[in-house]
């Protein structure tokens, strides 16, 4: 019962933590993609295929954020997504979620500092090209979701 309360309060608060005050109007989001960040998607995603060459990915339990919903406000799931690449510590993902950071005006909530106090107890990976492999079929998901996010939003500024 516990745990069913932490994941219900991580829930709720999660997009209060993730929200950004960015000024960026979806028009200079979209700007800024055709500018800057599409190179870097399709340079990641040329990556990410290379990696995964002649390996699949299993359907991942979580599914990332993505832009599909009515009021989809773009610009903090582009954010959460970039976050969650960049907690991943990929070097394929790095740049990708650095660009979409600057190019939305928003930065990833640091993480809290652990007391040096307490000595962290690091396990030891199993098979460490297995984790690898996951990593990267999340990246890849990832991109996506954020490569529809920025298809519904260059749709939808051009409508207007």
């Amino acid at each position: 019962m516990p745990l069913l309360c932490i994941n219900l309060l991580v829930l709720v608060l999660l997009p209060l933590s993730l929200s950004c005050d960015s000024q960026n109007l979806p028009i200079e989001v979209q700007q800024n993609f055709l500018a800057l960040v599409r190179t870097h998607m399709d340079n990641t995603r040329e990556n990410i295929t290379d990696e995964l060459q002649n390996l699949s990915c299993l359907e991942l339990k979580h599914k990332p954020p993505n832009c599909t919903t009515e009021k989809a406000d773009f610009v903090e799931t582009l954010l959460i997504q970039a976050c969650e690449m960049q907690s991943l510590r990929l070097q394929q993902t790095k740049n990708l979620a650095r660009f979409v950071q600057m190019s939305i005006d928003c930065p990833c909530p640091k993480k809290p500092t652990k007391d040096p106090s307490v000595k962290s107890q690091k396990r030891m990976a199993r098979n460490p090209g297995k984790k690898q492999i996951k990593k990267l079929c999340k990246a890849k998901a990832i991109l996506s979701c954020m490569t529809l996010c920025y298809e519904k939003l260059n749709t939808l500024l051009m409508d207007a």
